[in-house]
């Protein structure tokens, strides 16, 4: 009843819905989702956010935020958010 769906498509290991019922960011739900696949560019990976009938696109590093680097791309997620790995 509590939870969310977020969305994780593209070059992953588990590609998705997945249903979450506690506060997640983006490097949590790519580990959800079993990671990226040998052919991700990991810099090159997007969540798109939906507001007032607008979309929202936020990118991320994944190379960089694993070394503890520009960590404000780690965003938590929201309901109905696609993160998009190409």
């Amino acid at each position: 009843v509590n939870s969310m769906l977020i969305y994780v498509i593209g070059k992953v290991n588990n590609p998705g819905r997945f249903a979450i019922n506690t506060q997640i960011d983006v490097l949590q739900a790519l580990a959800v989702a079993g990671g990226l696949n040998p052919f991700a560019k990991d810099k090159e990976i997007a969540i798109f956010r939906k507001t007032d009938g607008k979309t929202q696109i936020f990118g991320f590093n994944y190379e960089a935020v694993s070394e503890g680097k520009n960590l404000e791309q780690n965003i938590t997620l929201k309901r109905g958010d696609v993160i998009v790995v190409r």
